[in-house]
């Protein structure tokens, strides 16, 4: 860890002789054999998705914050509404997890997208993401014991599995900014 040549070594067994500066014109030829089209061809799935670049001013603005805010607010309405003496375990989990997805995608947002602090907004948005599969989690249990109408039932899941599955993406697309050093 604290040799002086740590990263040539690294590289060195690793097999990336790409990385290395004296490897006469090797770097050159690896580049030429990366096709970017072939990535931008990659990312086409996320589009399909309906995946938007993470390109706001304000947290409030990014609409995977606003669809996972508004869901939170409508389910903690109905559930004070509809549930409110209920001690079952699936709508208690329901209950205390819906509003944390929203609430990491904001921090995570506050940390921002440099390469030198982009590691926190990944990590806030991995929590939320644990939230989110235990609303679903919750959900599913709710659905198995029928505790909701079935048309409630599925509106709610179906929302819940959005925010979860576009989090999931936009993840993935914090982490491409960090390997691509993108601010």
């Amino acid at each position: 860890m604290d040799h002086p040549d740590r990263d040539r070594i690294i590289a060195e067994q690793m097999g990336w002789t790409h990385l290395l500066e004296d490897n006469d014109g090797e770097n050159e030829e690896w580049l030429d054999e990366f096709d970017m089209d072939e990535v931008e061809e990659g990312d086409a799935w996320k589009r399909l998705t309906g995946y938007e670049p993470t390109d706001f001013d304000q947290f409030e603005d990014l609409p995977l914050y606003q669809k996972a805010h508004d869901f939170a607010v409508d389910a903690k309405k109905m559930l004070n509404k509809s549930f409110a003496d209920r001690d079952d375990e699936s709508i208690q989990t329901f209950s205390r997890y819906v509003t944390i997805p929203p609430a990491k995608i904001a921090g995570g947002f506050g940390f921002g997208f440099d390469r030198d602090s982009i590691g926190g907004n990944i990590a806030n948005c991995k929590r939320g993401l644990n939230a989110a599969n235990k609303v679903l989690d919750a959900l599913y249990k709710i659905g198995e014991k029928e505790l909701f109408d079935r048309e409630l039932y599925l509106e709610y899941y179906g929302r819940a599995k959005e925010i979860r599955d576009e989090l999931g993406i936009y993840i993935v697309e914090l982490r491409e900014r960090f390997s691509r050093g993108i601010s």
